[in-house]
């Protein structure tokens, strides 16, 4: 059996998953704008000179450690796992751009 076959998936991680897309329409109409939808990341690293990437990571951790202190009283409330997802992808698609 393959890993790969239709069906495999965990339901829950596939309906995480479709979430992302609206998620990331969602804030890179407010982050982004028409030219650059990571924009936000972007200007970051021009002002910086660090990659874009680099800001991307920082927003993550950020994130993880906010993740681990709700954890800490109440592992069902965290909420930041989405945004976490979505700003991996981020920066993936901030390394595509320069390969």
């Amino acid at each position: 059996m393959s890993a790969r076959r239709i069906g495999m998936g965990d339901p829950n991680w596939l309906q995480a998953w479709e979430e992302l897309c609206p998620l990331h329409l969602e804030k890179s109409s407010t982050y982004g704008n028409a030219a650059d939808p990571l924009s936000n990341f972007t200007q970051v690293a021009a002002q910086t000179g660090n990659p874009a990437e680099w800001y991307v990571a920082e927003r993550m951790l950020e994130k993880l450690h906010r993740a681990f202190n709700i954890m800490r009283s109440d592992p069902t409330a965290v909420e930041e796992w989405p945004d976490i997802s979505s700003l991996a992808l981020c920066a993936e698609a901030l390394r595509r751009r320069r390969c």
